[in-house]
């Protein structure tokens, strides 16, 4: 409750200004500023007259401003695409602003978006618009290490190809869990196939299995897609699923660009196999031409992803430098995440919280 408390009281400070009613010190030629009175017609609750070192405001509470100052205490936030709902439900909890999804119309994706049409909280919903932008995994993780972040919610560990770049920059990373989520694999509905094993799954990816009737399905080439470079789902599959072993090299059709690809793609491919992860699928992708797969005879759900049951369960990171001020934004709104309060608004946005 206090890092909250901590955190509401310096994002509060900032969006009021600074407006309020102004104190005349008699020992010094300068007019003291009352952040939290009202600036009409004056502070009542302030004494006319007082020393420098009494210049005290009591806590009265000030009205927002129409047009509040945005040079602000609150972080700048980037993450995984996946991440961006929960980004903005954080920010939207906290500065008490309503939030709702709606459909992207140039990428088909559903997103947790601020209500700006809410009187009253217009300029407050469109600075998290304009803030609150992830960039995608790498891209983030990029932003963070060079400064243009303070924060990520990011879906994997960084990459090798990022830890070499932080020690380029002369920065460590401070990374903790604060959610779980899940890396799953997705196959056209008409597919007949429900589920395959973690060393099926290897061996398609490899090219020791190659016709769908060797894993109990009809006789028909599989279409094994991959994702791009270093994004969060190849990274994944790297890691969870590969573990050490060479995927086969695709041809470009089969490297699929975006989170959206594989779902496009798989919605029309009867023979193909994808991956993703969870929420994206579940909440921001959903599609009925789309089923989940079985790994091992586990669906992942809320549920065998909760109990850790789901063999590809993972773990949703915030992300900070190690060198930031623990009074900072970025380090206390990190930590509330992790706080009782913090944990619910992660289970409010869909994802399952980490304890």
């Amino acid at each position: 409750m206090r890092v909250r408390t901590v955190l509401l009281l310096g994002i509060i400070v900032a969006l009021l200004g600074v407006t309020g009613c102004s104190i005349t010190c008699p020992e010094c030629p300068q007019a003291v500023l009352c952040p939290e009175c009202p600036p009409e017609p004056a502070c009542l609750e302030c004494p006319p007259e007082l020393t420098c070192p009494e210049v005290k405001c009591p806590e009265v509470p000030g009205p927002v401003t129409d047009e509040p100052s945005f040079a602000m205490s609150y972080p700048r936030v980037d993450g995984s695409t996946s991440a961006h709902p929960l980004a903005v439900l954080i920010a939207c909890e906290l500065l008490d602003v309503p939030y709702r999804w709606e459909v992207d119309p140039f990428e088909g994706i559903k997103r947790l978006v601020p209500d700006i049409s809410e009187t009253g909280k217009e300029h407050v919903a469109e600075h998290i618009v304009r803030s609150v932008v992830h960039q995608g995994t790498h891209g983030s993780y990029v932003n963070l290490i060079e400064n243009r972040a303070d924060l990520i919610l990011v879906a994997r560990l960084p990459s090798a190809d990022e830890l070499e770049w932080a020690e380029d920059w002369g920065v460590e990373l401070d990374i903790k869990a604060v959610a779980l989520d899940a890396f799953v694999f997705l196959f056209n509905r008409h597919n007949p196939v429900s589920g395959l094993t973690v060393e099926e799954i290897q061996d398609i990816y490899t090219g020791k299995i190659n016709n769908w009737d060797q894993v109990g399905g009809d006789d028909a080439e599989i279409h094994a897609y991959q994702r791009d470079e270093n994004s969060g789902s190849q990274e994944l599959m790297k890691t969870l699923v590969m573990k050490g072993l060479e995927m086969t090299e695709p041809g470009e059709p089969m490297i699929l660009l975006g989170m959206m690809g594989p779902i496009n793609r798989l919605s029309e491919d009867r023979d193909g196999i994808g991956y993703s992860v969870y929420f994206f699928e579940e909440f921001m992708a959903p599609n009925e031409e789309i089923k989940l797969v079985e790994v091992d005879g586990i669906l992942p759900s809320y549920e065998t992803i909760a109990a850790r049951k789901y063999p590809f369960t993972t773990e949703v990171y915030a992300v900070v430098r190690k060198d930031l001020d623990e009074t900072s934004g970025a380090y206390q709104l990190r930590d509330w995440l992790l706080s009782a309060e913090g944990q619910k608004a992660v289970a409010k946005s869909g994802y399952v919280p980490i304890d």
